[in-house]
């Protein structure tokens, strides 16, 4: 059976192994008229452009052969501060994007004063992802309100300070969020099970049910966050907005004027306890290790509980002195913290 009385299918199974090898797709594409619409597909299924790659002329090609700019999937775009791009090329940019009606990810990493690029765009509701260099300004916004399908989002730090107004069913299906802190807020109603802030998490941003009747805070399981709230306090609020956190990681700048004691670290790991699922947390890149509960304690409700162990390591109370000596010596050898002492001031 000759190549062109295969089905298109099987053509495009053919080409779809050599999807990472743009030159091979190219060559196929030329040599064989059977294989050129499969090969042309998936040459441009997932472009990604930028001025390392040496590929910038491609948006040219996309904004002027919109049958191309069609089978574009995916597409990332990267600019330097250095590259020396002209408004005549960022409107080339935004006429390749209104050709892409079939995109699912979407990644635009340039001049942040640009968004209008995102305007006009011809049907971006199969959008799954969004990354952009662009504070949520009114155009980041408008086309925000267009992507029922997305799930993921990454936008630039800092907020505007005039934020406009998401509407709860804008993106409805979100699940990760990357961005300014400020912005939380409003994305309480989104079933969010992952969250990176940038920017200054306060007590405020944290949505809890008085603030936001709607919100699915429990969905949360993976969250990171800089602060400059003092940690015990941040962290017994965040135990309460999203009790079914996994994975946390702080990175406090509050200013410790002087060290802590174990009033501080106790308060913490009790916190700590209290969440049944977490199994990682991280306080400025100082790593707290779980263990089950000492023998006679009380198990939490719905299974065994844990204490937390702050670093330096802080072993429960030993029956005698040397028992107690020997554990923390252990201990630290196995974090390899020695004798170093905690610094918490950043």
């Amino acid at each position: 059976m000759s190549l062109t009385a295969l089905p298109t299918e099987l053509l495009d199974a053919i080409c779809e192994p050599l999807a990472s090898n743009a030159s091979t797709l190219a060559s196929l594409a030329r040599a064989c008229a059977a294989t050129h619409g499969s090969a042309m597909r998936m040459l441009y299924r997932s472009v990604s452009v930028s001025t390392y790659a040496g590929n910038l002329p491609v948006v040219h090609t996309l904004a002027i052969r919109p049958e191309l700019a069609r089978h574009v999937r995916s597409f990332a775009i990267a600019l330097d501060d250095s590259d020396a791009v002209l408004r005549p090329y960022y409107a080339l940019l935004q006429a390749a994007l209104q050709q892409m009606s079939q995109l699912e990810s979407l990644e635009l990493y340039v001049d942040s004063s640009a968004s209008w690029v995102l305007l006009d765009l011809n049907d971006p509701s199969r959008l799954e992802h969004f990354a952009c260099a662009f504070p949520l300004d009114p155009n980041v916004t408008a086309f925000l309100s267009r992507t029922p399908a997305l799930r993921s989002l990454q936008i630039a730090d800092p907020a505007p300070s005039t934020v406009p107004a998401l509407h709860s069913m804008h993106f409805p299906l979100l699940e990760s969020y990357t961005g300014p802190a400020s912005l939380l807020p409003l994305l309480a109603s989104r079933p969010l099970t992952t969250i990176h802030l940038s920017g200054d998490l306060k007590i405020e941003d944290i949505p809890h049910s008085g603030s936001a009747p709607e919100a699915k805070t429990g969905d949360v399981q993976i969250l990171s966050a800089i602060t400059s709230t003092p940690p015990a306090l941040l962290l017994e609020t965040l135990a309460r907005a999203y009790p079914g956190l996994v994975c946390l990681r702080l990175m406090t700048t509050f200013a410790f004027w002087q060290a802590p004691d174990m009033t501080l670290y106790s308060r913490i790991a009790d916190t700590l306890a209290s969440m049944s699922s977490l199994t990682v947390f991280e306080l400025s890149g100082m790593h707290w290790e779980s263990r089950p509960k000492s023998p006679g304690s009380l198990p939490a409700v719905g299974g065994e509980r844990k204490e937390w162990i702050s670093p330096p390591v802080t072993p429960r109370a030993a029956e005698n002195q040397g028992e107690a000596e020997t554990f923390l010596e252990n201990q630290n050898q196995n974090l390899g913290f020695g004798e170093a002492f905690l610094d918490w001031s950043y």
